[in-house]
């Protein structure tokens, strides 16, 4: 039986979000081309530093765990079950031309029942584990929906502050190979999904 759920590896997509540009000045330094403006964000690092994507792991980790420890100890106590059994097996086989043929198929009767019960709760066990891994993947993606639109939300609000043509990723992958340190906006990003998580966090 495996010892550990399945644990999805956290990935959400780079963020690209264009807005109209407002005539008013950008307050974040941006590249500007023919009134255009670009700003990036790295991502890796918004998902490496954002206080809720902690807090989710964290979470996930604990789940996981509970669901294991759950699995492992069901899965003890039926092999404990099951070698008691075989004791009882054993021990018959040993004692029983002592014993009449209807107390000799009788207790035969009753091992073959706990035999029968002890294979539906091994089956029964799969199905669990079957279900706790599937458990485990829908949270995973629920926690990792919950972030990512979280993330897009507020770059949605902060752009309406800074005016910003285009807001590109400049994680690892993105297709971005340079970005001007100008363009960084990764920063005030990071500082305003922490400052609002914590609101939520002393909400709780």
């Amino acid at each position: 039986m495996k010892k550990h759920l399945i644990l999805i590896a956290l990935f959400v997509g780079a963020i690209a979000v264009s807005c109209q540009r407002p005539s008013k000045t950008v307050v974040v330094d941006a590249v500007s081309v023919e009134g255009i403006t670009i700003a990036m964000i790295d991502t890796d690092r918004i998902f490496r530093e954002y206080d809720k994507v902690h807090d989710m792991r964290r979470e996930i980790e604990e789940t996981e765990q509970r669901l294991t420890n759950d699995l492992q100890q069901q899965a003890t106590r039926l092999e404990r079950d099951h070698q008691t059994l075989q004791n009882d097996h054993q021990n018959l086989l040993r004692i029983g031309h002592t014993l009449t043929v209807s107390d000799l198929t009788q207790r035969e009767t009753q091992l073959n029942n706990r035999l029968e019960q002890i294979q539906r709760r091994a089956e029964e066990l799969g199905r669990l584990e079957q279900r706790y891994v599937q458990q485990m993947m829908e949270l995973q993606a629920m926690r990792n929906q919950e972030v990512e639109d979280t993330i897009f939300a507020f770059i949605e609000r902060f752009n309406e502050t800074h005016g910003f043509s285009i807001i590109m990723s400049s994680a690892r992958g993105s297709g971005v190979l340079y970005a001007m340190p100008s363009m960084d906006i990764t920063q005030q990003v990071l500082d305003g999904l922490n400052a609002e998580y914590a609101v939520v966090r002393r909400r709780r």
